[in-house]
């Protein structure tokens, strides 16, 4: 080797061998040995470090300088070609060189801090003045999700993270505290409008001011655009002023301004310009005169504070009592629309998806057309006081606060996604944001006008940080104390010390579990979520805090999982777990569970038969006496069926005798009309005797069967009155059976019409027919009875007649005892239907 102090050693792309020492380089090349020094164009002897890019170029970093040695010269005959870097600075001390994965050539110096060489050849110096804690480093790394660490001489290690935000510390004019606009020029000049110094124009090298000493109508400017034709507009605290072919004009009031104090500009696209003044209202140039509006137009307000044309068309006015619509001619205030957390509108803007943003100080608030929704921290927000809002060109909504810078992502129903908090630790330094100082260039960059000057956020330089936090279980508690496993379980998990396969007492239920997560990028940005199953239904939703406590668990069998996010709402697709089990107590154990049991089923066994034995014993004594009352109620019954049969027998043999007594009388007399008599009182007699002699003959003593009872009275009453004429009986009666209240009415009608049939209906025929129908009807609860004749019929109105025969007021009186109903039916002979209810 050239030297045996050896400082680096490197193996390239090809499988070559590369030795940095403090004489030089010594190339292991096919088989062969390369020297190089600085007799081949090293700029020193001295290699610190050896890196190759992604071309086989190799940079080579000695202690006064860099270098690149291109590939296609690296051979035995040591015809190198070195290339010069970009870096202006000469004799550094190069202590480390990294290609990152975006290309950039990174190099750390012992005592000029870092640079990067980009892509593009531009060089970027890191120093102090950028963050750097110290000049001198040592080492440099990039870790999986991008980030750059630097090793110290003697201050720790260092962090470089988000390269997306730039700043302008040494730029005049961009390094302003009070810019409050920005736009660019046909050229791409930035040009930055500030509360006091004027403007600058920046041209990406240096900056430019322009004051009223140019013809500015103010040094304090408040809003700017850049209209069509190529002209810059100015909204100054004394007039607009217009830039055109490097002039300066400001229209006043003079000119048809309501006011000269302009806080707000805006360019439609019917190529008009919209003023909103401090005061004066709104005023609307069409490039030849003003056309003033205030609130006896409809505005809300005459202190006009921002503007915006949406989509359609519409102009949304941000005044100082709520948001003013202009659409069709007309002016509709919102003023009083619930969902406003404060009238002052600072900021509109609008998302892609046609959602209306207005920023106020104290929240911002998002109408979809129908409804005002207010976002807060609570949602997200890095602070409720909004100073600028923009939606940008790939869809993000842009929350500028006093905290810092908010991104809003949406979803694919353009609801809220994500928001993420832009803030010094992301690499936004700005702190703090100026009202409305955001402007989007062409390659979509964002410049924000902030507290400490101008920065840039180019979104290319913005990576989603893809990687998930590697997350572990690091301890568990029992009652918030520290516990030695061992005494639990002899097999440990190596990594936590935790044991395997816990089973714990009924007792020990009352855990703490421990938990980290490692995330490079912002590790104090990582948020967990966890759930205890089967115990929680859902998982706990994200938080910061590094441990769950879990008090008072029952028995069972639990598996504790836990995952986290990092500050890209990265989350791990599978948990980190960990499963154990809480014994029962021992009367909950499976074998005391049998033996209670089986204690319990004998003891009821035991207790089911001394009960059994004892109802039978009573069963067997109530049986006795039941049987003997029993007995002792049937004899009484068959000694009052008995004495009832007697009576009604003994009532029938009183009739008889009544009976057979008219019969003696009648024959005292020969009188026909008093014989007539005497036969139908004998009639009526009978009647009720053939009741009482069906009641004795029946074995039911309350209730007789009506069909027998009719048959017996209309066979008895035919062969009484013994007519020349046969009689044919039309009877249908339904299965009924009577008690004697509704029998003895029922058979004295039966008796007085059956009677009247035979004596008056078939005078003088040969045949005759006799009707008689009952039936019951379920539905009315009534019995409906016909009954007649189809003889020569009874003269009309017999029935309504008050001083009728005597036959004919029974009939009547009869029916009224049944509470019942009786008319005569227009028929051939004489036919009744009677309607009466059941009595008993």
């Amino acid at each position: 080797m050239i030297s045996n102090e050896v400082t680096c050693i490197k193996e390239d792309s090809k499988g070559n061998i590369w030795i940095g020492s403090k004489g030089g380089i010594t190339l292991f090349h096919d088989d062969k040995k390369i020297f190089i020094t600085v007799e081949d164009g090293l700029p020193s002897n001295h290699i610190s470090t050896i890196e190759e890019d992604v071309d086989g170029n190799f940079y080579i970093g000695t202690d006064k300088g860099l270098i690149k040695l291109l590939v296609g010269s690296i051979d035995e005959k040591k015809d190198f070609v070195f290339e010069t870097t970009p870096i202006d600075i000469m004799n550094i001390d190069v202590t480390d060189v990294l290609i990152s994965k975006s290309k950039d050539v990174w190099i750390t110096t012992f005592n000029y801090g870092a640079f990067v060489i980009q892509h593009d050849k531009k060089v970027i110096h890191i120093t102090k003045k950028n963050g750097l804690l110290t000049s001198s480093l040592t080492k440099i790394f990039e870790d999986r999700s991008g980030n750059i660490w630097m090793g110290t001489n003697g201050a720790g290690l260092i962090k470089y993270g988000n390269k997306a935000f730039t700043y302008f510390n040494n730029i005049e004019g961009l390094n302003n505290p009070s810019i409050f606009s920005i736009t660019s020029d046909k050229d791409d000049n930035i040009w930055v409008s500030t509360n006091d110094d004027g403007i600058f124009k920046y041209n990406g090298i240096t900056s430019t001011q322009y004051t009223t000493t140019n013809g500015l109508g103010s040094n304090t400017v408040r809003a700017s655009l850049f209209d069509k034709h190529g002209n810059l507009w100015f909204a100054t605290s004394n007039g607009l002023t217009r830039y055109k072919n490097g002039v300066f004009k400001t229209f006043t009031t003079n000119d048809g301004l309501p006011s000269n104090n302009i806080r707000s500009l805006l360019l439609d696209t019917s190529d008009n310009i919209w003023v909103g003044t401090y005061g004066g209202g709104l005023s609307k140039y069409n490039y030849t005169n003003f056309t003033n509006y205030t609130v006896k137009d409809g505005l809300s307000h005459d202190f006009i504070h921002s503007l915006y044309q949406d989509s359609k068309g519409n102009i949304w006015i941000g005044t100082g009592n709520g948001v003013t619509k202009y659409a069709n001619n007309t002016f509709t205030s919102y003023s009083k629309s619930s969902g406003f957390c404060n009238l002052y509108i600072g900021c509109i803007a609008e998302d892609k998806y046609g959602k209306m943003w207005f920023g106020t100080d104290r929240c911002a608030v998002r109408y979809d057309g129908m409804d005002f929704k207010s976002i807060t921290v609570t949602d997200g927000l890095s602070s409720n006081i909004i100073y600028l809002l923009k939606g940008d060109k790939n869809g993000n909504m842009w929350v500028g606060t006093n905290n810092g810078i908010d991104r809003i992502n949406f979803d694919n129903y353009g609801q809220i996604k994500q928001i993420k908090n832009y803030k010094a630790k992301q690499g936004f330094k700005g702190v703090e944001c100026n009202s409305r100082a955001i402007f989007e260039d062409d390659k979509h960059n964002l410049w924000i006008g902030t507290v400490k000057g101008v920065v840039k956020y180019d979104p290319s330089e913005d990576r989603t940080n893809v990687f998930e936090p590697k997350i572990h279980i690091n301890n568990i508690k029992l009652f918030f104390e520290n516990v030695n496993w061992l005494g639990y379980s002899k097999d440990l998990i190596k990594w936590s010390n935790l044991p395997e396969h816990l089973v714990l007492e009924n007792d020990k239920n009352h855990l703490t579990f421990e938990y980290s997560a490692i995330n490079l990028t912002f590790p104090e940005d990582i948020q967990y979520r966890f759930q205890l199953t089967p115990f929680d239904k859902k998982w706990y939703d994200a938080t910061n805090k590094a441990s769950a406590t879990y008090s008072n668990l029952p028995p069972g069998e639990y598996t504790f999982n836990v995952i986290a996010g990092n500050e890209d709402g990265v989350w791990n697709q599978n948990p980190t777990s960990y499963s154990f089990k809480i014994s029962p107590p021992w009367w909950q154990r499976w074998w005391v569970i049998l033996l209670f049991t089986i204690f319990i089923f004998y003891s009821i066994y035991k207790i089911s038969s001394f009960k059994e034995k004892q109802q039978l014993k009573v069963n067997n004594e109530l049986e006795k006496k039941v049987k003997e009352r029993t007995s002792l109620i049937e004899s009484q019954k068959n000694e009052k069926e008995i004495l009832l049969k007697e009576i009604h027998h003994r009532v029938k043999n009183n009739m008889q005798v009544i009976i057979s007594l008219l019969s003696i009388q009648s024959n005292y007399t020969s009188d026909k009309k008093a014989i007539a008599l005497f036969d139908e009182a004998k009639n009526r007699i009978r009647s009720m005797a053939l009741i009482h002699e069906k009641m004795y003959q029946t074995g039911d003593l309350a209730l007789i069967d009506f069909q027998d009872y009719i048959m017996a009275l209309t066979n008895d009453l035919i062969s009484t009155y013994s007519i020349n004429c046969d009689i044919f009986l039309d009877i249908k009666i339904d299965k009924v059976k009577f008690g004697i209240d509704t029998l003895i009415p029922l058979g004295l009608l039966f008796n007085e019409i059956i009677s009247n049939t035979l004596k008056y209906a078939f005078i003088n025929k040969k045949k005759g027919k006799i009707i008689i129908h009952l039936s019951y009807d379920e539905k009315q609860n009534s019995y409906s009875l016909l009954i007649g004749d189809n003889g020569l019929g009874m003269p009309t109105g017999m029935l309504e007649k008050e001083d009728g025969s005597l036959g004919m007021e029974l009939i009547k009186i009869f029916v009224s005892q049944l509470d019942g109903t009786i008319e005569r039916l227009k028929d051939t002979g004489t036919l009744y239907q009677i309607i009466f209810l059941p009595r008993d």
